[in-house]
């Protein structure tokens, strides 16, 4: 295969990685459930790269942004609570 259809399968595949998200450690199986009819051919895969592993392996090297963790939401900051006024103490009753 050409250098050309290589790289081809290559960035369809960032695309497919970037737009639905997915980690790079799924399997072919899993990968072609959730991307649909538009999915990578296995067949296309083996001519290009062999096996899918070197296709993950390939995403890793070329495209860093794909492995790096993706940092967590920060957590809301706390709301302030303002210094509340003790409660007012009940006066003793009157013995009648």
């Amino acid at each position: 295969m050409a250098v050309r259809v290589k790289k081809t399968v290559l960035e369809t595949a960032y695309k497919h990685f970037k737009e639905f998200e997915l980690p790079l450690d799924i399997d072919y199986k899993s990968y072609s459930l959730i991307i649909g009819r538009g999915a990578i051919h296995p067949m296309t895969v083996k001519r290009s790269f062999k096996a899918w592993k070197y296709l993950t392996h390939a995403l890793r090297v070329n495209y860093p942004e794909l492995s790096a963790p993706k940092p967590a939401p920060k957590p809301a900051p706390k709301p302030k609570a303002a210094p509340s006024k003790p409660a007012p103490k009940a006066a003793p009753k009157s013995k009648d």
